[in-house]
């Protein structure tokens, strides 16, 4: 059925037929309970550890393939100006064991809160479905909502498909916004084709155009994000392209190779 496109329409009909598949299946999954489970990773994380890395130089501008609740502990109180990141929740795929529940979510929201510096953002992606569950335990207050709206994709949730993805925002003291754009955005999640690097292959890459307008209200050039479930690296290419600085932690060695190769194709200040 693709034969005979060429590579541009290859991709646009593969995308179009896999986006059901490259969405987090949250009817699936189930909430966590009240307590906070210990999370234990799944995956090849030996490539790296606390120890053997020491902040900043290890850190800074790179992406550091192991467990994220280790690393982030070598990194210092208030260090980082924002977190912007998508925790694997209901991913179901890529040896991910852990995602029938919110404790990765939970057990690394401490040290994030550690790590940032008073008044800045927690920034994460998080299905409307664990609206309450996000909530508790949370050291952070309620910000504001963002709302990833594609008209040209799907998004499964309780009630079935549907045309949007939350994108919440968590404060840590009393923050201001750099500048205010919209809360509303029209682009496409599990975006596996940017148009100035092709095919993406990560089964949900986040659009690091959305990824740039929220660093643009919330961030300012030399400021360091931190993604601690880097995936395929949006947060750090997006990151680049604005002269922010970043730290990015991925458990998974594929992912980390792919988000490298992303990075060494980008140039500061180029516009996309």
């Amino acid at each position: 059925m693709l034969e005979g496109l060429g590579a541009e329409g290859y991709w646009r009909e593969k995308r179009e037929l896999d986006f059901c598949d490259v969405q987090r299946d949250d009817m699936e999954t189930v909430v966590t309970k009240n307590e906070i489970k210990t999370y234990k990773p799944e995956g090849n994380s030996s490539s790296s550890n606390s120890q053997s890395h020491k902040y900043p130089d290890d850190f800074i501008n790179k992406i550091i393939c192991g467990d994220c609740l280790e690393l982030i502990r070598s990194i210092p109180d208030k260090k980082i100006d924002c977190v912007i990141t998508d925790p694997p929740y209901g991913l179901n795929k890529n040896g991910i064991k852990n995602d029938k529940d919110l404790s990765l979510f939970y057990n690394i929201l401490p040290d994030c809160y550690r790590v940032l510096k008073d008044d800045s953002y927690f920034i994460t992606f998080f299905s409307t479905k664990y609206l309450p569950d996000i909530f508790k335990n949370n050291p952070f207050t309620y910000f504001w909502q963002f709302v990833l709206y594609c008209p040209e994709g799907s998004v499964r949730s309780p009630i079935g498909w549907t045309k949007y993805m939350s994108c919440f925002i968590f404060k840590k003291g009393n923050p201001k916004l750099v500048q205010w754009k919209t809360d509303i955005f029209k682009d496409t999640p599990g975006k596996m084709v940017e148009p100035d690097e092709g095919f993406i292959d990560h089964p949900t890459p986040k659009p690091k155009h959305f990824i740039k307008e929220i660093m643009d209200m919330t961030t300012l050039e030399n400021d360091l994000i931190l993604d601690p479930f880097i995936g395929s690296g949006s947060t750090a290419v997006a990151s680049k392209q604005l002269n922010r600085k970043f730290i990015g932690f991925e458990v998974q060695e594929e992912y980390c190779s792919l988000a490298n190769k992303r990075l060494a194709k980008i140039k500061p200040d180029e516009k996309s």
